[in-house]
């Protein structure tokens, strides 16, 4: 129980009139809330502790950490630290009427599906369930309707756990609409006190630099004093990180759990691993010996968040503490974590499975996934497609353009809309390559989509990383569904490099100039293959002058043979106009021939099931229109159901359904 701080706090109210309501207020608020807080055990069973115990924990750690410098506080400060430590988890409380209203809120929607696509999470096949059908089929995968009612607990549990930080600030400031918390307010307390606090318990599950930027260093207090949110703030967050002791989850709440969540077991173990534990305003120790991998991943990223929050702490700890009479930070002597028994670790780390990235792509050119250079150009002309329909959709969100009532991919109007938004191709001959036989191309790909942000370069880092981006899957998942992005079909942006593996080093490399849609900033991007020693490297320079508008163009460099002292005829139309009209042997351009053949594979495997405006640059357009007709889709006999995302066509007394994909293409067609 901590007595310092709450002791401090009274002296000085009794010292200075001006202060007294703080004691007052507390007093209250230390019952009412610490009452409202055993209420959490009851949606979080399967949680460690976050009742009155937890509150007081947490204010021990921050006296241990402060020692003698708490009678530096000011009493305006001092409250803040005791009423934060109580209210800062009160956003997990859970009434009735936000648990019932959850289940029709977009964002609780798209949580459940993230974890249907996830693998691993606990509750992944409930939630496939959910998805696939509604929530009494989800309950209804358990064996026992006791089993599928808690599952459907934890999940609401889970919504208000990742948003609990959030939700805080507002219920601070009035704790009775929605909890009941009969806290007073009066204006014997200013509102803004109350909005400080709400501050301050928000910046729990904020990260530092975000802390450092919106928390105030130094506010009015009470009387003549002043406060100092941040300060309390990081104390806050300090403490929160150290109630680590192995007492912290309750054997009487876990029976009430028949099902316990992986996650929560081995927060379990790593709290029962803790063997050494010293706190105090010099030294920070702790040693864990953990029973499994599992609960040591869980402990080394725990103590690795203590010691981030410490190094961060203590490079800004000027713009923190209120006083430099204040002492520094304890110094971090151990952290510490060992495995039970005979069981050996890797690098201090569990040994684990994964697939080299330059690997990766090999194994999925041997697959037959990428069994011609069409389908890997397939990719970048659907990422190029995805990112526009985007930017079609966020321009009418915005009021830019307005959709058509019932709008569908043929419709005209619709058409006519995304003739702005044209997606341009173009291969191109550079260079010959002299003493060669071989010529440079450039293939390169221009869009009017949304553009890349550094945010989302952090996704596409990984192969299949933008799956992630858990922003753009919100606006997705607003989209009309025939208009929705696939970007499902393999490797994306990273299966280019299978085309550049045959070249020098320095020549494996994709460029992308792109102007995003949210700052507008432009750069210049380098991304380096990962199958060579640059080891998928990517350089980013920003570019200052732009215009203005957001898109993409990417470009690849080819090295394409253009004579050779063997060739075979094949039936490309294409091929056949221009061997129509050249020798590729006098001329030596068995290069613009191998490109023709490119061009019709990628025109008829991939743009003709496009109902997205393309164009291709002057050389090969003429040839292509000579050789293409131009096509003609006629859905005069054909019914757009929006609820069904499809065509409905009436063709020689037999009814045909046509099923548009999410690029608005006709995929299929059943009888």
């Amino acid at each position: 129980m901590s007595t310092r701080l709450i002791q401090h706090l009274k002296n000085k109210c009794e010292a200075d009139a001006n202060v007294a309501i703080l004691y007052a207020q507390w007093e209250f608020d230390q019952k009412l809330v610490g009452k409202a807080l055993e209420n959490i055990g009851g949606f979080y069973p399967h949680f460690s502790n976050h009742n009155a115990s937890h509150s007081q924990q947490i204010l021990v750690n921050i006296e241990r950490i402060l020692g003698d410098d708490v009678d530096l506080l000011s009493a305006t400060d001092t409250w803040l630290i005791l009423e934060a430590a109580y209210w800062h988890d009160v956003g997990m409380l859970v009434d009735a009427k936000n648990a019932k209203e959850v289940h029709t809120n977009p964002d609780f929607k798209f949580m459940i599906q993230t974890i249907a696509n996830g693998k691993g999470h606990d509750l992944q096949k409930f939630c496939q369930a959910y998805v696939e059908h509604n929530w009494l089929s989800a309950i209804g995968t358990l064996d026992h309707p006791f089993d599928g009612v808690e599952k459907y607990r934890q999940l609401i549990a889970e919504w208000f756990r990742q948003g609990h930080d959030k939700r805080v600030g507002k219920l601070v400031e009035d704790p009775f609409k929605d909890l009941g918390i009969t806290s007073p307010r009066t204006e014997l307390l200013p509102n803004r006190i109350y909005r400080y606090l709400g501050q301050i318990c928000v910046s729990h599950g904020m990260n530092f630099s975000t802390l450092m930027e919106t928390i105030p260093y130094k506010q009015t207090g009470l009387g003549t004093e002043n406060c100092h949110p941040r300060f309390i703030g990081c104390l806050l967050r300090l403490g929160d990180l150290f109630d680590l002791d192995d007492n912290r989850f309750c054997p009487v709440m876990a029976k009430h759990v028949s099902n316990m969540p992986s996650v929560s077991k081995h927060h379990h173990d790593k709290h029962l691993s803790l063997r050494e534990f010293q706190l105090d305003t010099r030294t920070v120790k702790l040693v864990a010996e953990c029973p499994d991998e599992m609960s040591y991943v869980e402990t080394q990223n725990w103590f690795g968040w203590i010691r981030e929050e410490f190094q961060n702490q203590m490079s800004q700890w000027n713009l923190i503490v209120p006083d430099l009479k204040f002492g520094s930070l304890p110094t971090i002597e151990q952290l510490d974590v060992r495995m039970q028994g005979n069981r050996v670790l890797l690098s201090n780390k569990p040994m684990k499975f994964s697939i080299d990235e330059s690997n990766a792509l090999e194994i999925l050119e041997g697959s037959g996934l990428y069994k011609d250079d069409t389908n890997i150009y397939r990719e970048l002309i659907q990422n190029a497609i995805d990112a526009t329909l985007i930017r079609v959709w966020n321009d009418s969100e915005k009021g830019k353009i307005k959709f058509p009532k019932n709008a569908h991919p043929y419709d005209e109007n619709t058409q006519n809309i995304f003739k702005n938004y044209p997606i341009k191709l173009s291969f191109e001959r550079l260079e010959i390559i002299d003493d060669s036989d071989d010529a440079w191309w450039e293939f390169k790909i221009e869009d009017k989509g949304t553009g890349i942000s550094l945010q989302d370069l952090k996704y596409m880092q990984k192969v299949a990383g933008s799956s992630k981006n858990i922003e753009k899957q919100k606006i997705i998942n607003k989209m009309p569904k025939w208009m929705r992005p696939s970007g499902q079909f393999g490797i994306g942006l990273h299966s280019a490099f299978l085309l550049l593996k045959e070249l020098n080093e320095d020549d494996q490399k994709i460029t992308i100039i792109t102007t995003n849609s949210i700052d507008y900033k432009t750069y210049k991007i380098e991304l380096n293959s990962p199958l060579n020693s640059k080891k998928g490297y990517c350089f980013i320079e920003e570019i200052k002058e732009s215009n203005g508008d957001s898109g993409t163009t990417l470009k690849l460099k080819l090295k394409i043979k253009r004579r050779a002292r063997s060739y075979s005829f094949n039936h490309s139309k294409l091929y056949k106009f221009l061997y129509s009209n050249h020798d590729p042997i006098r001329e030596e351009m068995f290069d613009v021939f191998t490109i023709a053949t490119q061009i019709e594979n990628i025109k008829e495997k991939v743009l003709e099931k496009v109902c997205f405006p393309y164009e291709f640059n002057d050389f090969w357009k003429i040839k292509i229109d000579n050789v293409f007709p131009l096509r003609e889709i006629d859905l005069k006999n054909c019914i757009w159901v929006e609820k069904y995302n499809l065509y409905f066509c009436i063709n020689r007394s037999l009814a045909k359904v046509v099923i548009a994909s999410s690029s608005g293409l006709p995929v299929q067609r059943l009888s």
